[in-house]
């Protein structure tokens, strides 16, 4: 039965288009995400310091695709000049998050350095942003 609704899926879904799995792919993305932000946070990080630390370089990677193909298709839709888009998004990207809170942000690293042994490193400074914003922190773009 199980077999049968997967078969009609299918097949209306290249029905759709040509690009069926482009779609079937985005949903399974989708669903794929929502459970695994359903799980306890602290059980996954728990997994993810026993030497699972390529289960968050692939997270990364997915990300920076998917952020390609994103901002690819959303440049595509709204019918801008790319050229321009891309030329702002370099300057953008080439700006550095900044604390609204300097104050706050040197304790939130004294915090972190605390906990790690290992400062800087990508835990540390998440830890430290983590905690920077759990006490209100914001950043800006400068």
């Amino acid at each position: 039965m199980n077999l049968n609704s997967i078969i009609k899926k299918v097949l209306k879904e290249e029905s759709r288009s040509g690009r069926y799995m482009f779609f079937s792919n985005l949903e399974q993305m989708k669903r794929q995400c929502e459970l695994l932000l359903d799980l306890d946070e602290q059980e996954i990080e728990s997994i993810l310091e026993q030497g699972h630390d390529w289960a968050q370089d692939h997270i990364a990677e997915a990300k920076n695709n998917m952020d390609q193909v994103f901002d690819f298709i959303m440049n595509e839709t709204e019918g801008g000049d790319s050229d321009v888009m891309l030329e702002n998004e370099i300057t953008e990207k080439k700006k550095k998050n900044t604390p609204t809170n300097p104050e706050l942000w040197k304790k939130s690293l004294a915090w972190a350095r605390a906990r790690y042994d290992v400062c800087p490193s990508a835990y540390c400074n998440g830890a430290a942003a983590k905690h920077y914003k759990g006490k209100g922190g914001k950043w800006t773009k400068k």
